[in-house]
């Protein structure tokens, strides 16, 4: 008989950023962390889109479990981390329930209480197949984007590569949290090189709203969520927004902690991996050579070439720090010939990752299944 966490790793690998298996078996070690059996087994009814406890009782055998046990299982797997609930208004605002991919979304839901066991067995995981699964798609959960910095002024800049812009025009409410990634280093007695500030993950509107309900977010003003940006860059963190046109959460990362930049790192050419629309380039003759701009690169895209530096723009992802710290001006931010817009919203962004994991006819048969009120 299948062992219900192998079967519960194959229901989550069905969702749009899946949960490969692996040689080792640390993907189930993961499960275990975040999932009892019996949660395990209740998980295994849960749909990748929100449903409420009373259809998702449906799915289980007559008198197997009440509504009301049901309903409370189901809440403490969303105070666990391992599911997400939220009440939705299109559902009679009622609580909701879905399953969710390790990132962005389980591993996320640890923060301020991730263990050392758990770290350990992500960036393990995240080392031997999740790394692959999270970047290897054309559209990626986050992009990187540049933050107040000097951009060719014949180019065009969109609206959502000005991240000052998208803060300015957001109605709020702003909350900041721990970075996860940073806790989990932390836990493994690897803190980061790069900075000693553990609040730098930025929420807007419905995301802040969820952080603070769970009790990780720390609400701020529109001008102090500004400030911690500017603050970010000058700690020598990248930006990398959600990648849609209205993002609800802006990581500020480092080379050194985070998943994605991390993982994107072993990678040949990160540029063509990661979602930017910029690039950097420096001017030889302006250069002095010094190591500001290649000790801040956390890509470490910038090498030295007889008396000054050059980019390798294989390896840009055009977050623009090296700008930030030339005293030479010797640096501009240059943007690509092709422009990757992103996603209108968040439901968009999955829909074109699902749709380029399936193709057109899986994609259609998933509609189908979620029209028909089906798991999915």
């Amino acid at each position: 008989m299948e062992d219900v966490y192998r079967k519960l790793q194959k229901h989550l690998d069905n969702a749009p950023v899946g949960y490969p298996e692996t040689k080792s078996g640390v993907e189930i070690r993961l499960l275990k962390h975040l999932f009892s059996e019996e949660e395990a087994r209740i998980a295994l009814n849960l749909s990748i889109l929100p449903e409420t406890a009373e259809k998702i009782l449906k799915r289980f055998a007559k008198n197997e479990i009440s509504l009301n046990e049901l309903e409370k299982k189901l809440g403490k797997m969303c105070e666990k981390g391992s599911i997400l609930g939220v009440k939705r208004r299109s559902k009679g605002n009622k609580m909701t329930y879905q399953k969710v991919p390790l990132a962005i979304g389980m591993f996320e839901f640890q923060v301020d209480r991730v263990t050392r066991d758990l770290a350990e067995d992500f960036f393990a995981y995240e080392e031997e197949a999740f790394a692959e699964e999270f970047i290897r798609k054309n559209t990626k959960q986050m992009r990187t984007i540049p933050l107040n910095v000097r951009i060719d002024p014949e180019f065009h800049v969109g609206q959502y590569d000005n991240i000052r812009g998208i803060i300015k025009n957001s109605p709020g409410p702003f909350a900041v949290m721990n970075c996860v990634c940073r806790q989990a280093k932390d836990a493994m007695e690897e803190p980061c090189k790069q900075t000693d500030i553990r609040r730098t993950c930025l929420m807007l509107e419905h995301s802040a709203n969820f952080a603070m309900d769970r009790g990780v977010g720390e609400e701020v003003t529109r001008e102090e969520i500004l400030k911690l940006m500017t603050r970010a860059k000058k700690e020598g963190m990248v930006l990398q927004p959600e990648n849609n046109q209205n993002p609800t959460f802006i990581c500020c990362c480092c080379g050194c902690c985070c998943g994605v930049l991390t993982a994107v790192k072993k990678f040949d050419k990160p540029a063509e991996i990661l979602h930017t629309n910029f690039t950097s380039e420096i001017i030889a003759e302006k250069c002095d050579g010094c190591e500001d701009c290649s000790n801040i690169c956390q890509m470490d895209a910038i090498f030295p070439v007889n008396s000054h530096k050059e980019i390798n723009i294989d390896q840009c992802i055009g977050c623009g720090l090296c700008i930030s710290v030339c005293k030479q001006r010797a640096i501009n931010l240059i943007k690509k010939d092709k422009e990757i817009i992103p996603p209108k919203g968040k439901g968009d962004m999955y829909k074109k990752i699902l749709f380029e994991k399936y193709g057109l006819l899986g994609s259609i048969k998933f509609a189908a299944k979620a029209a028909l009120g089906k798991k999915v």
